[in-house]
């Protein structure tokens, strides 16, 4: 499925729905956001056009488009979550230090270690994640610098 907002709110109506604008929001911002953000992250935004929007509200569409398939929450070890869109198979690059998420796509080799997981395994893949902890580029040097 193509994600784009008209086949995104589609789906939402067929599977019985209601679009209202504040959701609407939510998954505009979601499908084009070149980040990974938070559901907090989203709230800031959103509340910039509906005030009143509640974080409860946020959530309840976030816990709605994973539940369709259409975005995928990454959990991390201090307990805060983040939400990707990119369905490509991709390696999520996670700083350690300032919890930036980078997308590296096109890995030689990724599809094959999939396939080769799933033949194993006998699963059904819905979703997969694939994640490298380090320092991104700008806390690398912070880091240098400070040895």
């Amino acid at each position: 499925m193509t994600l784009d907002l008209g086949s995104v709110l589609e789906l939402l109506r067929e599977h019985g729905h209601r679009i209202t604008p504040q959701r609407t929001d939510v998954v505009k911002y979601i499908l084009n956001t070149g980040s990974h953000p938070s559901a907090e992250d989203i709230h800031k935004m959103i509340k910039k056009r509906y005030p009143m929007v509640s974080l409860a509200t946020v959530y309840k569409t976030l816990d709605l488009l994973k539940s369709l398939y259409i975005i995928q929450e990454l959990g991390f070890a201090d307990k805060s979550r983040r939400y990707e869109t990119n369905d490509k198979s991709h390696i999520n690059m996670v700083c350690i230090n300032c919890g930036r998420i980078s997308d590296v796509e096109e890995v030689q080799g990724l599809s094959e270690l999939e396939t080769q997981a799933r033949d194993k395994s006998s699963y059904y893949v819905l979703s997969r994640r694939f994640e490298l902890h380090g320092y991104c580029p700008n806390c690398k040097s912070k880091v240098k610098s400070t040895k």
